[in-house]
């Protein structure tokens, strides 16, 4: 048997065994893609008036918890445009509840709790890394994901004899399905083989980070410090407090995320102009009682050991690398993995099908 004949074989059941995983990746990875837009979309947010000047975090916190008594503030959305409101999450210990609320920080103005959130594009996305099923579904994806890349590789090498470029539409059934599948193959192989190589780090990310710092000798990089214990009567640091220390650590990044909490260290996400990814990947930990920082991890003068797994693997995945364009190119290359799953195993049928008319009758 030639080696052709081999990976002939190999890509189609290959292909036939993760068809089902490669076309829910194709379909929610072109969802994905636009997820935040169809957020706002299905839950929309209220509309302000940017004023002058934004309120300090002090005074948004007290009426945030004037407006929920019982409830304390325990984090910060930041919105990316100045006509949405801030969101602000709280809770209630005795409750052990959460409540999202929306506040105009130029006003003070709290708008009514939000209601039960449409998390379509959050099962979209759970789906898509892990099969709605934990861990377990993430090993799954991060191994179809492998299997991707088998299939764009050996695609290439199999699609390369025959050369085909175009769908001829007036042929039959079985040409044009072989037409179809090998001209969308050709088209879409490159970002089929990035899709398959970034997922793959996506899911592998500690292990990427180590090969790039074996390959780099990039140093390793100091656990975060600890915390000071907690002292009866003492008090966290205000939320302005946090930011301030937090944007003066890493100036230039604009925040999109505060986590404060009761206990532990505090957790400010940041993200600088040139980093796509949605929330930034530039994070600082806060003693919330001396707001010393215990950890920082700033794009700009973090190793490539932490920007490539974490904010430039992603941006590549998502098509956020150079914003819509490439957003675009991602979502249709996408949906092309589903048709790709479809008339890949359509071809083992026919080829099936014609190797058994070919084959002599068994006779008892």
């Amino acid at each position: 048997m030639s080696i052709r004949k081999v990976l002939l074989n190999l890509h189609l059941w290959a292909g036939m065994a993760a068809a089902v995983f490669l076309a829910l990746l194709g379909i929610t990875g072109g969802l994905i893609v636009f997820e935040d837009e169809i957020d706002h979309w299905l839950n929309p947010r209220p509309h302000i008036q940017s004023g002058p000047q934004r309120l300090s975090l002090n005074v948004l916190t007290a009426r945030l918890e004037a407006a929920q008594p019982g409830y304390k503030v325990a984090g910060f959305t930041f919105p990316s445009r100045s006509d949405r409101p801030l969101g602000a999450f709280l809770r209630s210990e005795k409750l052990r509840k959460n409540v999202g609320v929306d506040i105009n920080p130029y006003t003070g103005e709290v708008f009514p709790v939000r209601g039960q959130q449409n998390n379509f594009t959050g099962n979209v996305h759970q789906l898509h890394t892990h099969l709605l099923l934990g861990r377990a579904g993430s090993t799954v994806m991060a191994f179809a994901a492998l299997f991707l890349l088998f299939l764009a590789i050996t695609g290439l090498i199999l699609w390369w004899p025959r050369k085909v470029f175009t769908v001829r539409w007036s042929g039959r059934g079985t040409r044009l399905n072989f037409d179809l599948h090998n001209a969308l193959g050709i088209y879409s192989s490159t970002f089929l083989l990035i899709f398959a190589l970034t997922g793959v780090v996506i899911h592998w990310e500690n292990l990427a980070s180590n090969l790039i710092r074996t390959v780099t000798h990039a140093p390793v990089e100091a656990p975060m410090a600890d915390a000071s214990p907690p002292v009866v009567g003492a008090t966290s640091i205000s939320a302005d407090d946090a930011l301030a220390i937090a944007e003066r650590a890493a100036p230039g990044a604009m925040p999109t995320f505060m986590q404060l909490g009761s206990e532990g260290p505090m957790r400010i996400a940041m993200k600088f102009p040139e980093d796509h990814t949605p929330a930034g990947r530039t994070i600082a930990f806060l003693d919330r009682y001396t707001g010393n920082i215990l950890s920082l991890k700033n794009t700009r003068t973090a190793s490539i050991e932490y920007k490539y797994p974490r904010m430039w693997n992603r941006e590549i995945h998502t098509g956020d690398l150079f914003g819509w364009p490439t957003r675009i190119l991602a979502c249709l290359s996408s949906l092309t993995l589903p048709m790709m799953a479809i008339t890949g195993p359509l071809i083992w049928w026919n080829r099936r099908r014609k190797g058994v008319r070919q084959s002599p009758n068994d006779s008892a």
